[in-house]
């Protein structure tokens, strides 16, 4: 009783912090919803290794909005930002290296349930973050950088003229790591692919095709059933994109990241 009443507390105190950071914004937490910050062994375990400075600026910029480093919830939330390095599919690095990936108060908590809900059904596997808040001027270069017909751009990238539900910090991009093999599961297409078998629409028509296997469509369930448990809602065109609201809410509700 004694250790659940020390950790109550401090979710008390995380939780009145996001409160008081988005003072200015009284609706950035959502009202009436219960959220669920587990303790978990594995955190408490990682949370003691040494982990060398972020030293982005995204960083500092992130936080200067209130925005929440995920790993100050969960630190056995994997993360490979795909847009830190050269490994994406436009060769080149936006995010000068970082390493951690920062989200709205309200998106980090459902981040954290979605990892709870995923480790409980498999506790070897674990959510990997490829993209979380992204300031619109990187978004801008993006764009410029992305050589494709205006057509196929727009499917996949929101433009700068029109904010994505990245540049206000309440959408994440994730997949599921097998940390028992330190490999993605199979979700029948790469992050950032463009095409048809990368959109969850097509799910059942690629399926009976042969293009999408049953065992990419179960994966892709999994990661949905996690998600949508922790209130994300998913798209019909990525089967790694999730966010907490619309853009007409976000538009509301969140400052947009610049």
């Amino acid at each position: 009783m004694r250790v659940f009443a020390i950790f109550s507390a401090i979710v008390c105190l995380f939780f009145c912090s996001c409160i008081q950071n988005g003072a200015n914004e009284p609706t950035r937490v959502v009202k009436n919803t219960v959220f669920v910050i587990p303790l978990q062994k594995e955190t408490v375990r990682h949370s003691a290794k040494s982990v060398l400075p972020d030293t982005s600026y995204l960083n500092f910029l992130f936080l200067s909005k209130g925005l929440v480093n995920i790993h100050d919830l969960d630190t056995s939330i994997q993360v490979k930002l795909q847009y830190a390095d050269t490994t994406n599919f436009l060769k080149t690095g936006f995010y000068d290296g970082l390493k951690t990936a920062y989200l709205t108060c309200e998106a980090a908590i459902k981040l954290s349930n979605a990892q709870h809900y995923l480790k409980a059904m498999y506790p070897h596997y674990s959510l990997v973050v490829f993209d979380a808040s992204r300031p619109l001027h990187i978004q801008q270069l993006m764009w410029d950088s992305l050589k494709m017909p205006a057509v196929k751009k727009y499917q996949y990238l929101s433009p700068p003229s029109e904010p994505s539900l990245h540049n206000y910090g309440c959408a994440v991009d994730v997949s599921i790591l097998d940390l028992n093999t330190n490999t993605l599961l199979d979700m029948g297409s790469d992050f950032d692919y463009f095409g048809n078998l990368s959109e969850p629409m097509m799910e059942k028509e690629l399926l009976k095709s042969g293009e999408l296997s049953e065992v990419a469509y179960k994966n892709r369930l999994l990661l949905r059933k996690v998600m949508t448990a922790a209130k994300f809602k998913p798209i019909t065109t990525e089967w790694w994109h999730f966010s907490i609201c619309t853009k007409p809410e976000a538009q509301k509700r969140f400052e947009l990241i610049y």
